[in-house]
């Protein structure tokens, strides 16, 4: 019913896996009356419909590909429908091992089941061959049995793309505790892999494999040395939020195209060769303009400026030269060749001699600034200029800011520069830039603690290196700490179910964000309800106290925040504060 209709849909459409995978998880935590049966306890609920669906997703993985391709293809004479149902049959089982893989990072599929069916993925048998002639040789007798089914190693690489990183952070908690049997499952994968890849060389004949699945191998252990980085961003269901952003963005770059389109228009080199052409007038006389735009621009606003009638410049230094001289074309061109186009200006009689002294002046400066400003008065105030406002950062929304930090984090790991990172971070967030400062900052801390909670204690001290450098540089502020840190104690005790070690990592990031004094000890009390009531809380703020050392166990502050810590339970056992603190 339901189920196959999800498991169906999961397959058909691979990139919404994650999306599927989710659905199942709630179901799997809402108790259904029609499945339930009423002597299950409480704590049981769900467990029907989980275990429903991993029978179904058993069935559908130990299905035979080249059984189901048969069945598909029957009574089909077209090839080309052939090829299209084999390969819609093989689409759909890459699309359940991604589902697959989606719901063990969900944890709806346990370690120990992923470590069954990745070494029988490896090891698969190939597609039965047809029956061979009694004159073929031995030796493709032998090349037979060297060969794998190349399909279901396609889909070992595409399940490990998804669960790789989870995989191998989870076996290696385990073998810090002392469970060593799921680390020498995976290693036995990896070894696997790096023969069929040709990367290992070893005394007996590797399996032979294509040069397809051959590079695709290759890609998946580059994938693996680089932190599990894809190189290439893959595509996943976007929510309406994220389509009406990307539609934001087109319409602002349309925009912006448009707006130089039409500055280009107007600047054109065909408009700037027409106002540098030179003019005759009626009597034959050429007048060239030097800077046109300038003196065209300034022509009009003669009148303006209290100079002579503007009729008398129409036509430049010609028509002026023939008004003071009687139209004689000597005067003409003692006046053009004596002073330019504008020296005709020292010529009439209305003119005073201070009027010519500051007209002499005015020709000295830059004839740019002279040509454009005949319209302002020669005693108006001097302005400063009035400086262009600096352009405004946009930063990317608080969710963006928690997936970009992840990334930051993972390059880090594997080998990156402490210095870039921590500018990096402080690009991300922009602390006290504007209003949205402590949300980002929060995201940046509430993944960056979920995404170390499941990695080795090494890459816990490298995230620390670069929190302190940002709390002890301003580049994070305490209340996106504080606020950080809420969820990944809200979901401890769940963590830990898979990662053992994760309340431990959490303990020391929480004692050196005391240290560094960027949230107080107090911040407990403040902390989710769940984490309070059922999460150990006073134990968990013990430890704390104990990582921090010096007098941070006896000081009276402290003391108290744990007695408020203890639940009725941990009364029971410890009358009080400091006998759980000596316990």
């Amino acid at each position: 019913g339901a189920i196959s209709l999800i498991v169906g849909k999961a397959q058909d459409e691979p990139h919404f896996s994650a999306m599927y995978a989710a659905l199942c998880l709630k179901l799997a935590r809402t108790p259904f009356d029609g499945i339930e049966e009423p002597s299950k306890s409480s704590s049981k609920k769900g467990k029907k419909f989980k275990k429903m669906l991993l029978s179904r997703c058993q069935e559908e993985f130990e299905q035979d590909t080249a059984t189901k391709v048969q069945k598909a293809t029957e009574g089909i004479d077209d090839d080309e429908e052939k090829e299209y149902e084999a390969n819609k049959v093989k689409k759909h089982y890459l699309g359940h091992m991604r589902f697959i893989g989606e719901l063990y990072k969900g944890d709806l599929i346990s370690i120990k089941i992923m470590l069954l069916c990745l070494p029988a993925l490896l090891e698969g048998e190939t597609t039965p061959q047809k029956p061979k002639e009694e004159g073929d040789d031995q030796k493709d007798d032998e090349e037979n049995e060297d060969e794998v089914d190349e399909e279901k190693v396609e889909c070992f690489a595409k399940l490990m793309t998804v669960i790789g990183q989870s995989l191998e952070a989870q076996s290696d908690a385990m073998r810090s505790v002392g469970k060593v049997d799921a680390s020498e499952k995976l290693n036995d994968c990896w070894n696997t892999v790096e023969v069929m890849a040709g990367k290992k060389k070893q005394t007996k004949k590797g399996p032979k494999v294509s040069n397809r699945i051959k590079f695709m191998l290759l890609d998946l252990i580059e994938m693996r040395e680089k932190g599990w980085v894809t190189r290439r961003k893959e595509e996943t269901a976007k929510t309406l939020a994220q389509i009406h952003k990307e539609v934001a963005k087109e319409e602002r770059a349309a925009k912006r195209s448009s707006s130089s389109g039409n500055i280009r228009r107007q600047g054109s080199s065909g408009s700037l060769r027409d106002m540098g052409k030179p003019q005759v007038d009626s009597d034959g006389f050429v007048s060239v303009k030097k800077g046109g735009m300038g003196r065209s621009m300034s022509m009009n606003d003669f009148k303006k400026s209290g100079l002579p009638d503007g009729s008398n410049f129409r036509r430049g230094s010609s028509s002026f030269g023939r008004d003071s001289s009687g139209g004689s074309k000597k005067n003409l061109q003692r006046s053009t060749s004596s002073g330019g186009a504008f020296a005709a200006f020292n010529e009439p009689a209305e003119y005073s001699s201070g009027n010519r002294r500051k007209s002499d002046k005015r020709d000295s400066s830059n004839s740019m600034t002279r040509n454009s400003s005949f319209s302002v008065p020669e005693d108006a105030p001097a302005t400063a200029p009035v400086p262009a406002p600096a352009p405004t950062k946009t930063y990317l929304s608080p969710d963006e800011c928690g997936e970009k930090a992840k990334n930051i984090l993972k390059e880090y790991f594997v080998g990156g520069d402490t210095d870039d990172a921590v500018l990096s971070f402080d690009e991300l967030i922009g602390a006290g830039k504007d209003d949205g400062s402590v949300a980002r900052g929060a995201k940046v801390v509430e993944n960056g603690c979920l995404l170390v909670l499941e990695m080795k204690a090494e890459d816990v001290e490298k995230f620390l290196t670069i929190a302190v450098r940002c709390i002890k540089e301003s580049k994070i502020e305490g209340k996106a700490i504080t606020t950080g840190l809420n969820d990944p104690l809200e979901f401890l005790s769940d963590i830990a179910i898979d990662a053992p070690l994760a309340g431990t990592h959490l303990q020391n990031i929480v004692a050196e964000f005391i240290k560094a004094g960027a949230i107080s000890f107090d911040f407990l009390l403040n902390t989710p309800d769940y984490f309070r009531t059922d999460g150990n809380a006073a134990q968990f703020g013990v430890n704390v106290l104990k990582k921090i050392g010096g007098d941070a166990l006896e000081s009276e502050s402290n003391i108290d925040v744990i007695a408020k810590l203890m639940t009725d339970e941990d009364k029971e056992q410890f009358p009080t504060a400091k006998e759980l603190i000596a316990a």
